[in-house]
């Protein structure tokens, strides 16, 4: 999820670079050395944890207030297992590299991608690479505090929304 909007930035800088760049697509070999650059094999390690995590939210919230017995640990760590199995088969640097490249190849030229390289290659650009997890993190958990009472706040309208829908249709019938 971090690197998704990290890519996400990414791309944004790049569509707005391009409208006064050059227009030449970048080179394999340019792309794959930024994506090696900004770390985005680790990046896909890192989303593995996250998606089980999210992928046993359910689960966990199926067993709140539930005995584990030693059967439902075992189906628990059956799940677990088998997640993290098709995650392993799943998201591999291999099977993600070619598509990124596409991408970038795609939204971005020569220029650009060989700014960017030059950038991380500096202290700077080392450092944004190096703390860009724990920015994304901190961000998506301020970003989280503030759109929780927003969120039930629509959550009120929806259910008002819902009551007026029933009040309506019964005096339909």
């Amino acid at each position: 999820m971090i690197k998704i909007f990290t890519l996400g930035c990414l791309f944004a800088m790049a569509a707005a670079q391009s409208l006064f760049g050059s227009t030449d697509k970048p080179s394999v070999s340019s792309v794959k050395e930024l994506l090696l650059l900004s770390d985005s094999p680790r990046m896909i390690e890192m989303s593995k944890g996250q998606l089980a995590a999210m992928a046993g939210g359910p689960i966990q919230q199926a067993l709140q207030g539930k005995a584990i017995t030693p059967n439902i640990k075992k189906i628990v760590e059956g799940s677990g297992a088998a997640m993290m199995e098709k995650l392993n088969a799943e998201m591999t640097w291999e099977t993600f590299e070619p598509i990124f490249v596409d991408i970038y190849q795609s939204m971005m030229t020569q220029e650009e991608v060989d700014g960017i390289v030059a950038f991380y290659k500096t202290p700077a650009g080392k450092a944004m690479i190096k703390k860009m997890p724990a920015l994304m993190q901190a961000s998506g958990q301020r970003l989280q505090q503030h759109l929780g009472p927003v969120m039930q706040k629509l959550q009120a309208i929806q259910q008002e929304t819902v009551l007026q829908l029933q009040a309506e249709f019964a005096q339909q019938n």
